[in-house]
C-alpha cells in the first residue's frame, strides 16, 4: 500500500493548506476581479463576453489556490508563489493572458473517444477525487488538432473539478485534484509523439498546476523505457513523485474493483460504456457562444490516417534493437519489430559507420583542410613557375 500511503499524505497536506489559506485566497480573488481584470480588459481591449469568461475562471477558488500554493519542489526548481501577494497576482495575471490567447474564443470541441471521465456518481478514488482514464492512440492526425485536444482536455478537467465542487452536498469538501490512469497499451513509437508530449509538459501543464494528484501508468513494459527516459528529464521532481507504475493488483488495491472498468480487472462496465467527455457529466464539454446550432463537429477519426508502419531509427532511444532499423505498427501492436525481419550485419556496420562519422567528422574535416593548405605551400615551393607568373604580372599592373 505504498501508493495509497503516499497519495494520502499528499492529499492531507493539500487539504490542510487549502483550509488554512482559504480566506487569503478569497481575498486574493476579490483583488483580481476588482483590480487586475479591468486592467487586462483595457490592455487587450476585451469584449464583454471575454471579460465574463475571464471572471468565471478568476472565481474558481481551487484553480487560484493551486497557482498560489507553496511548491513541494526544492528551492532550485520552479517556485510557486508561497502566497506572496505581489508575485501571486503577477503569476495569475500571466496565466489569465495566456488563457485569453490560447483558449478564447472557445473553439469547437474536439471529440476525444480515448478519454473517459468516470462520473463522480459512479466512482471516485479513495480520497473523493474524480478518475480520468486516457487510452493512448497512434498519432495519425494533424499535430495542431492533437495540441488543441490536449488544451481542451485540461480545461475540461478543470471545469469538471469546479462543477463537482459547486455541488450543494459538497460543502467545504471540494476535490482539488483528479487521478489519471494512462493506458500505454497502444502507444506507438513516433518522434512527433515525443515532441507533442514535451510541448504539453513545458507549455500546458504549468498553466494548470497541481491539478493531477497522480498518474497511474498502466500496461507499462520495457518497450516504453526509452520514452520514459526522455519524459522524466523534462518533469520537475515534484511531478515525478506523482507518477506511478503499478501492477494490475496494485491498481485494484488502491481503487478497488468497484471503481475500475472491466478492462483493468474492475466491476464497472467497459470503457465503451463509460461517459465520453462530450456526452457525459464526468467531463463536461463547453461550447462556444458564437457557434450556431448548425455548426459541424470534426471528429479525429474522420481525418486522414497513415496506415504505414512507423519507422524507428537504428540510433533512436525508443528502438529496442539498437543498431538495427525497426518499425512499429500503427494498428496498436505494442512491441516493435526488426525492419527487415532479422539482424543484418550490413545494417549494424552502417550504424557503426554513422556513429563513428558523427563523432569524428569535425576532426577529420579540420585535418583535411590543414593537409590541403600544407600541400599547396609545398607545391608552390617546388614549382617556381608560380613565382615566375607572379613576377610577370607586376609590370602589367604598373
Amino acid at each position: 500500500m505504498e501508493i495509497y500511503d503516499q497519495l494520502r499524505a499528499n492529499c492531507d497536506k493539500l487539504l490542510e493548506a487549502y483550509h488554512t489559506n482559504l480566506e487569503d485566497v478569497q481575498k486574493l480573488q476579490e483583488t483580481l476581479i476588482r483590480d487586475i481584470l479591468p486592467s487586462v480588459t483595457d490592455e487587450l481591449n476585451l469584449a464583454p463576453d471575454a471579460t465574463e469568461w475571464a471572471e468565471e475562471w478568476l472565481s474558481d477558488t481551487a484553480s487560484i489556490f493551486r497557482i498560489a500554493r507553496p511548491s513541494d519542489d526544492p528551492p532550485h526548481h520552479h517556485q510557486k508563489n508561497k502566497f506572496t501577494k505581489s508575485f501571486t497576482l503577477e503569476a495569475i495575471r500571466k496565466n489569465l493572458v495566456w488563457r485569453l490567447d490560447n483558449l478564447w474564443p472557445i473553439p469547437d470541441p474536439v471529440p476525444m473517444n480515448n478519454v473517459h471521465c468516470i462520473s463522480p456518481d459512479i466512482a471516485l478514488d479513495p480520497f473523493g477525487r474524480p478518475i480520468v482514464i486516457v487510452e493512448t492512440v497512434p498519432l495519425e492526425v494533424d499535430v495542431d488538432a492533437v495540441k488543441q485536444g490536449i488544451l481542451q482536455f485540461f480545461e475540461r478537467v478543470r471545469i469538471n473539478l469546479y462543477e463537482i465542487g459547486r455541488a450543494p452536498d459538497r460543502g467545504q469538501d471540494i476535490p482539488l485534484q483528479c487521478i489519471v490512469l494512462l493506458d500505454l497499451k497502444n502507444l506507438t513509437f513516433q518522434r512527433v509523439g515525443i515532441d507533442i508530449m514535451s510541448w504539453a509538459i513545458r507549455e500546458v501543464i504549468p498553466r494548470f498546476p497541481g491539478m493531477l494528484a497522480g498518474v497511474f501508468m498502466l500496461n507499462y513494459s520495457w518497450t516504453h523505457s526509452g520514452l520514459w527516459n526522455v519524459v522524466k528529464r523534462i518533469l520537475p521532481s515534484a511531478a515525478l513523485g506523482r507518477v506511478f507504475f503499478p501492477t494490475q493488483q496494485e491498481t485494484l488495491q488502491y481503487f478497488t474493483a468497484l471503481a475500475l472498468p472491466r478492462e483493468y480487472g474492475g466491476d464497472l462496465p467497459g470503457l465503451a460504456q463509460l461517459n465520453a467527455p462530450e456526452e457525459g457529466e464526468g467531463c463536461p464539454s463547453h461550447s462556444s457562444p458564437q457557434a450556431g446550432a448548425g455548426s459541424q463537429e470534426v471528429s479525429l477519426e474522420d481525418l486522414p490516417s497513415t496506415p504505414l508502419a512507423a519507422f524507428i531509427s537504428p540510433t533512436s532511444l525508443l528502438n529496442p534493437f539498437f543498431g538495427y532499423p525497426a518499425t512499429s505498427s500503427p494498428s496498436g501492436r505494442n512491441v516493435p519489430g526488426l525492419h527487415h525481419g532479422r539482424r543484418r550485419k550490413r545494417d549494424l556496420l552502417r550504424t557503426l559507420a554513422f556513429l563513428w562519422w558523427n563523432r569524428w567528422h569535425s576532426h577529420i574535416m579540420f585535418a583535411l583542410c590543414v593537409s590541403i593548405a600544407i600541400l599547396l605551400v609545398k607545391t608552390r615551393r617546388r614549382f617556381p613557375l608560380f613565382q615566375w607568373i607572379a613576377r610577370l604580372k607586376l609590370p602589367i599592373r604598373s
